[in-house]
């Protein structure tokens, strides 16, 4: 038989696959779990420590966050001025670019 490849259904290929899934949330549970079991088998300069350390990531985390807003701010400025600028040109059209320029240089 020649064409036995013609009647042939197809058949599914089937894999061992298993899914993961990744949970953030309860990984930074048992992180904090897995802390606070330390901290208490732990003794008061050690704890000291650790609050010390605490304060100074929520500080540095704060400094990081208000440095990305100021950034984020500043790109937003200059791109509204950008549009302003285009805008006027667009507007009162482009033989004024030329002495715009000259004026600025």
């Amino acid at each position: 038989m020649a064409f036995s490849f013609i009647s042939k259904s197809g058949r599914n290929k089937r894999f061992n696959y298993v899914p993961r899934y990744y949970d953030e949330r309860k990984e930074r549970l048992e992180m904090k779990k897995k802390s606070f079991l330390e901290e208490e088998k732990s003794s008061d300069g050690q704890r000291k420590e650790l609050l010390r350390d605490a304060i100074h990531q929520s500080w540095n985390r704060s400094k990081y966050v208000s440095k990305q807003k100021q950034s984020a701010n500043l790109r937003i400025v200059i791109l509204i001025l950008l549009i302003l600028v285009l805008g006027y040109f667009v507007f009162n059209g482009l033989d004024d670019v030329d002495q715009v320029i000259k004026s600025v240089v």
